[in-house]
Formats: structure tokens, sequence, C-alpha cells
């Protein structure tokens, strides 16, 4: 029975196999049959995601439908409404995603939108929209920063991130425009220059696929001279209000500060490439601010019906009797003719939603001047938590003969870029097109066969021989640099956990004074040459790729594995006091009067080094001060004063765990006698109190007892170790709960011995459930099933060679290849009785590999 339902099955597999290449056939025949215009008059009226279903028929019809000509008619003859786009940044912070939403008040069964597509590399909160309508099909974004921008097709899921400018500016804004001439699009870049450049304002042009290549150029003839004051004032008020320019009728135009002249807009012709300046409508020269509005700035730019219009916002302004929104038109460019087209006013029977959100932009509008059925867009934002910058921010639908709001669209999201006063635009209109979206230069050669061969032989090699390969040519080095690439390297090199990686910090002869190698390289490769730690060093876990490598006085941010490191001067004023930390409490893992820790903040893409300073305490009164601030490890600027942690912490150093740093506080301080973890979260640089395990305050009678926090396995874990007993308890905070996971036995270990020694659990290593333990002189793994310890590493198995301190140096390892755990056996043990019980001649570290690193020049990141 079983074999003749198999024979059964095979024969319908068969048969419907034939069926289907008999119908591919049918339909490669008849496609082939019909005419290309008969085929182009029948689809052009069928919507994109249609369209492209039709181009997986044949071969001849994928050709026929992503021809030029056939967007042409599609865009031609469909005319459908415009829909509304919303990006909102993805749980990663890495990536943005950006979704549709219809115009109809939303259900409480349905969702706010549908996901269209995501961008990789866009930083989240901090990308904006730049062009609230389309530009013959296409949006523009911006990524504050990466200081990138982004030409999308949200029909098509199209998107291409533009090449960088070379032009510094201190302040700028840009807009999308299409040359109806040469049928190209173009990004036009308006610039203020520094302070030290000869032209204070340029302009220049990106144009996707043209004949001037894959690069910025500057618009022929610049910006008249005539015309500087009235550029930078549009520049200036772009840049604050967060007003980009409008194109219509083949110009970009951007609304101005107010000017005594009355000139109201500055254009850009797209084709001819040449400034104008358009008057100010019949009212008071735009510009001023509501008397009781610090957001809004008065007027703003949009377009509707082909037209270039200005709305006016009279919502607070005194004088005008009633509040209200006017929306005028241009009827003439040459004579600058304006018209009041709408006047709605804000009576108490209108919806609250427009009286008092603190910015009100019309963005677009439903049907045109000759339908009844005309309606107006509008998106608005409102502070809902000034201190944490939460907005909430809603899209409105105004139908101006019924006078009625409908609100079709509300998020809720925290404004997260520090450089900007005001939150950012998040919604858009955009076409159901096939607008082109042109390939860089980059795309396409990455994109080839070769440039994918090379991706991966490089992805194999060493960090130190992939920064080495830069030097081949420029397609390498661009290749290298690049930062998808990184974060490729990064992924591909750590996705194995199953290796501990440990590195042993050196004596070195450079600028940093160290050097780096891994442990079975630095004990068998770099004895001859190795040398006393002159100075107490205290090493971070890795951090997205990077170390914090600290002494008393300096901070140094280390790639161990390319030999990148900045260095980082603590500018305290207070740490030449005469307190200093008692001998009682030095061990391995204290650092002067400072705790440190490396986090990374996923929004600017960059590691934040949190600095807490004690600049004075006293367990007796229980007394103590302390500040924190932050340094930002991308930028040169000094670092910036935080709000202090609620709680003193302790001297043992935070665990970073996904964005979050945990340190365990001190409970011979303050007020709380009772230990607790204070968590820091860079996104919100905010301070948290979590509270312990209930066991550590049954074992806080005893006094021996030594608390902190550690990071195992990517969760955070509370240690507490007990003298008396000789162990380590380890509990674990897994979805909110604390639970115990290990109990690490040490009585048989008198070399780890907590009775004696601060021992911190390092790491976890799945291969047979080891953990990694260090005293800071010594590094072992301890088996909890024999409760033994494998010694991998020992400051007696070093021999030392002494010479004078070279205070400048950074050394890094040859190679990254072997494992990094396993240590010769043909070492000779050496014991060092020369050297001072304080020093420690080389630190253990773990680390992982990766290229990351920073440029020398920071960049300014003003927006557009």
């Amino acid at each position: 029975m079983r074999s003749s339902n198999r024979r059964k099955e095979d024969e319908e597999d068969v048969s419907l196999t034939k069926r289907w290449r008999r119908m591919e056939n049918m339909g490669a025949g008849y496609g082939a049959s019909l005419p290309d215009e008969m085929i182009i008059e029948v689809l052009q009226w069928l919507p994109v995601k249609s369209v492209l279903r039709f181009q997986a028929v044949c071969r001849s019809w994928a050709a026929l439908l992503s021809s030029d000509e056939f967007r042409r008619h599609h865009m031609a003859a469909r005319r459908a409404p415009p829909k509304l786009l919303y990006i909102a940044p993805t749980a990663r912070y890495d990536s943005t995603a950006v979704y549709s939403c219809p115009f109809s008040p939303p259900s409480s069964s349905s969702t706010s939108g549908s996901l269209l597509f995501t961008i990789d590399g866009a930083r989240g909160n901090c990308v904006e929209v730049v062009s609230p309508a389309p530009c013959r099909g296409l949006i523009l974004l911006y990524d504050a920063i990466a200081t990138a921008y982004y030409i999308c097709n949200p029909a098509t899921r199209a998107a291409t991130r533009l090449p960088p400018s070379s032009n510094l500016a201190s302040r700028s804004t840009t807009g999308l425009g299409f040359d109806a001439r040469t049928k190209e699009y173009k990004v036009v870049r308006l610039i203020l220059g520094l302070c030290h450049h000869k032209v204070p304002v340029r302009c220049e042009v990106y144009t996707p696929g043209g004949r001037y290549g894959d690069c910025w150029r500057p618009v022929a003839g610049g910006v008249p001279s005539s015309l500087h004051q009235f550029v930078a004032s549009a520049v200036m008020n772009a840049s604050l209000n967060k007003l980009p320019p409008v194109f219509a009728n083949g110009f970009l135009h951007w609304l101005m500060d107010p000017t005594p002249s009355g000139v109201a807009v500055i254009s850009f012709s797209i084709t001819e490439e040449t400034f104008t300046c358009i008057s100010s409508p019949p009212f008071s020269v735009p510009g001023a601010c509501p008397s009781t509005s610090c957001w809004s700035s008065g007027e703003h730019l949009v377009e509707m019906d082909s037209r270039l219009c200005i709305v006016r916002d009279l919502r607070d302004t005194v004088g005008h009797g009633s509040s209200s929104l006017e929306i005028w038109h241009l009827l003439d460019y040459s004579s600058g003719d304006w018209s009041l087209n709408l006047r709605f006013n804000l009576s108490e029977q209108l919806a609250a939603d427009l009286r008092q959100p603190q910015i009100v932009r019309v963005i677009g509008s439903l049907g045109n001047c000759r339908s009844s059925r005309k309606k107006i867009i509008i998106a608005t934002s409102t502070s809902k938590h000034k201190i944490h910058s939460i907005y909430e921010k809603k899209v409105h639908i105004y139908d101006p003969r019924s006078e009625a709001v409908e609100t079709i669209l509300s998020i809720t999201e925290t404004h997260s870029s520090p450089k900007y006063e005001q939150p950012s635009s998040r919604f858009c209109l955009f076409e159901d097109t096939f607008a082109p979206v042109h390939k860089t230069d980059e795309e396409i050669a990455s994109s080839s066969t070769q440039a994918k061969v090379t991706r991966e032989i490089l992805l194999r090699l060493p960090a130190k021989a992939a920064i080495h390969s830069k030097l081949v040519c420029k397609q390498w080095l661009r290749l290298i640099e690049n930062q998808n690439f990184i974060e490729s390297y990064f992924t591909y090199k750590n996705i194995d956990n199953r290796r501990l990686k440990v590195m042993l910090v050196g004596k070195g002869t450079g600028r940093s004074g160290f050097s780096f190698a891994p442990l079975n390289i630095f004990l068998r490769e770099t004895r001859s040459h190795s040398t006393l730690l002159d100075r107490k060093v205290v090493c971070s876990k890795p951090c997205h790729g990077m170390n914090l490598v600290s002494v008393e006085t300096t901070d140094y941010l280390c790639n161990p594995c390319t030999g990148f490191h900045r260095c980082y001067s603590n500018q305290e004023p207070n740490l030449d006091l005469t307190w200093s930390v008692p001998r009682a409490e030095e061990h391995a893992f204290t650092i002067g009067n400072k705790n440190v820790g490396l986090t990374f903040d996923p929004l600017t893409r960059e590691h934040v080094v949190v600095e807490i300073f004690y600049h004075w305490k006293d367990f007796k009164s229980r007394q103590y001060d302390l500040t924190c601030t932050l340094r930002w490890c991308r930028s040169r600027n000094p670092a910036r004063q935080n709000s202090v942690p609620p709680l003193p912490v302790n001297d043992m150093p935070p665990a970073y765990v996904d964005g979050v740093l945990y340190w365990m506080s001190e409970p011979r301080l303050g007020q709380n006698c009772e230990w607790a973890v204070i968590s820091f979260d860079i996104i919100t640089k905010m301070f948290d109190v979590i509270p312990c395990p209930s066991w550590f305050a049954r074992c806080h009678s005893r006094n021996r007892c030594r608390a902190f926090v550690v990071e195992l396995a990517g969760l955070l874990c509370a240690v507490l170790a007990d003298p008396v007993a000789d162990s380590l308890d380890v509990w674990k905070l897994e979805h909110g709960q604390w639970g115990r996971a290990y109990t690490i036995h040490l009585k048989a270990c008198p070399d780890y011995s907590v009775e004696g020694n601060v021992v911190v659990p390092l790491a976890f290593d799945p291969n047979g459930g080891r953990i990694l333990l260090s005293t800071g002189r010594k590094i072992g793994l301890y088996d909890p099933v024999w409760q033994s310890i494998q010694s991998l590493y020992s400051r007696d198995q070093v021999s030392v060679v002494t010479s004078k301190p070279h205070l400048n140096s950074i050394d890094t390892p040859s190679t990254s290849s072997g494992s990094s755990l396993t240590c010769s056996k043909d070492l000779q043990e050496e014991v060092i009785n020369i050297m001072d019980t304080s020093i420690i001649p080389f630190v253990p570290m773990l680390y992982e590999e990766s290229l990351a690193c920073y440029s020398r020049v920071a960049k300014l990141n003003f927006l557009w």
C-alpha cells in the first residue's frame, strides 16, 4: 500500500511539473506574440506592485517593463493619489524602517501601517525626512549621525546612499529636484562655510547616474555675491527651524528669515542652475515668530496643486483676532504676485489637535483645486516630556468644506539627536511610480564578482593583515574602510563564541606605552623584549571591538588587533587631592579615585567613556562626594558633565550588557546600608537602581564579603565573594528575575583563594562549561565538576627584561591566528624576586577581533 501511494504521489508531481512547464511556455509564447505597444497600453494602468509581478512572466516582459519607455508611460497614465509614508527606528537602532499608512482613520483591529522596507546602516531615530512631498516618485532622507543622504523610491523599495561631500559646512540645507530638459534628478546643497573659508556661501549639486560622474560638483558661476545675504538667511532658517526646500515648477524654494527688503523666497532653477528671489506675499514680513510658541517659525513652504504655497501660522499671533492658518499660493514668478487660497479658523469646534501642538506643518493635499473633495494633510508635533525629549507626532486630514479633522496616524517617540533643539520630520507623501534609483559607483563596484571574492578573502584575514591590505589599491581601501564591511568583519570573526580570546597587555615602545599580543604568542615569542609595566593598569572587557585601558590619570581607547588607540586625559581638577584609596582597599582592579566604564551608543554608533570620580569619601561618617562625566570617543570635544548616580559605587569595574553599564553600590557610604545594582542607560543618559538578590541581604552581616557585578554569556551577573566559605556565588538577571547561576568553590585552589585575592569571573567557556577566572595576576579555567583550575597564565611564567621606562608606544600582535588560550608547554618557570608585589608585569584582557577605529578628524554633523 505504501509503495502504491508513493507511486501515485510521484505521478502527480510529474504531471504537475509538466503542467507548469506547459503554462510557462504558453505564457512566453503569448507574451512574444503580443506587440510591445499593446503590452504597455494595458499594463501602464496597473500599480507598481502588480507590474513587478508581471516582470517574472518571461525575459522579454522583464526587459520591457523595466525600460525607460514604460516608466514614462506608467508615470503619465497612472494618476493615483499620493500615499503617506513614515519612518521609525528598528529595535537594533542601526537601521531604519519605512512604513506606509492609508489615508483613513485607524481602527482598533488594524495596525497603524505596513512595513515597506528597511535601510540598513541608517541610524534609527536620527534619520529625517528631507522632502515632505515626492519629487516625481523619489524622496530624500538624511542620516544626521553619518551625515549621509539616501534617495528612495518607496513604491519599488529601492534606496541608495549618496557619496559623501568633501565640503565642510557650519550649516547646510539640501533638496531634491528634477530637470525636465535632461530628465535627470538633482540633489542641491546650499552650504554656509566655516569662518576661515574665503567664500561664505556655496552651492553644490549631485546628479544620480548623470554625465558628471559619481561626485558632488559646484554650480557653474556659484552663488551671486549680491545674493549671499539672502542665501545665508535661507540656510540658517532651514537648518534651525527644520524647514527643507520645496520643489515646484522646476525650482527648489527656500523660505528666508525676516529681512527688511521684503524678499521671502530664494529659488533655484534645476534646469538652468541659477538663483532668483521672490518677494513676500502682501502680509507682514515672514518669519515673525508667535509670541508664545518657541517652536513655530510662523511660516513654511509647501507644494499644492503644482503650485508653490506659503502656510502662515497665526494660532498664537497677537492682533489677528482669531487663531487660524492661512495658505497663500504664488501666481506669477516674474511679478511675485501671491493670492490667499485658503484660511481656516481654529475655533473651539475644531479639534484641539491643531490648536495645541508646538509644530504644525502642511505637507500636501488630496484632490485638486477643481475638486470639491479636496483635503489638506497636516502633520503636528507635541512635546510630552521635555526632559526626556518625548514627542507625540500625528498626521491629520482637514476638510475645508465641513471643517472636520480626522487623525489618521499617531506615534510617540523619543527625540534622540543631541545636536538639534527641534524634533525632526518623520512623515512625507509618496507616489506609486517606477522612478529609477541609480546605483552609485561604489554599489556597482561592490556587486561585481571580483569584489565579492575580494570581500570573502579579506574577511578571513587577521585584523592587522586586513589593515595592511589597504595599501594594495584604492578599491581595497574603499572596501576595507566601508562601514558595512567593518561590521561584517566583526560579525564573521566573532560569530564563534566557543573560543575565548585572551590577550596580555605589557610594556610597549610607542605613544601609549602598551603592547598587545594573544596569550600564547606573548608567552612564546615576545619574551626577549618584554618589560615590566611601570604603572597600575586596569583593562575593560571588549565592547563592540574596543577595549579601555586605564591608568590613574589617563584612559586609552584601544583596538588591540589593529593598533588603533586614542588617549583621553582626566581633566578633573581634584585628582591631586591628598586623599587616596586606603592601602587595605587596593587590589588589581582599583584605579586611583575613579571608576571608569566603556559603553556603546547605538544611536550615534560610537563608544562612550563613563567616568565616575570620587573627590572625597569617609567610611566613618559615610560621607562622600563624586561627579560623573561622559566622553564620546568619535569627537575631540571635552567630557560632558552628567547627573551623578543615586547611590555611591564601589571600587570594582562596571559590567556592560546591551548598551547599559552596571555597578555595584558601596553600602559603607551614604544612607543605604544594603547592596544594590546601579544601571546607566546611554540612550536616556539616566541612572537607575536594581535590587540585589535577597541572598545578598542575608550575607551582608558578614563584613568581609565583597559584592560586584560582571557580564557572563551576555547576561548581567551579581557575584558575592565569601572569604569564610572561600567561594563565589554568581547570580544572573534574566527576564527581570534573579536566579543562581553558579557556585565556584575555591578551597582546593589556594592561588585563587578569596581570602587573599579579588577573584573575578571574566567569561563563560561553552567548551565543558568552564569559567575563566582572573585575579589580575593569574588567569585560569575553573571546572565546576572537578572544582579545579587549569592555569593559563601566571606572572611567574614570564621572564622579564628590566629597562628604562618607555612612555610612548603601542605594539600589536603580528598575527591573530591560532588558539588564544593554549600556552607553550616547554616554557621554563622563572621566579621573579626583584618585582615589587604591587607591580603586575602583564595584565590579562579579553578581546574581540575587529577593524573598529575612529578618524583623526572629527566630522561636523549639522543638519542638511
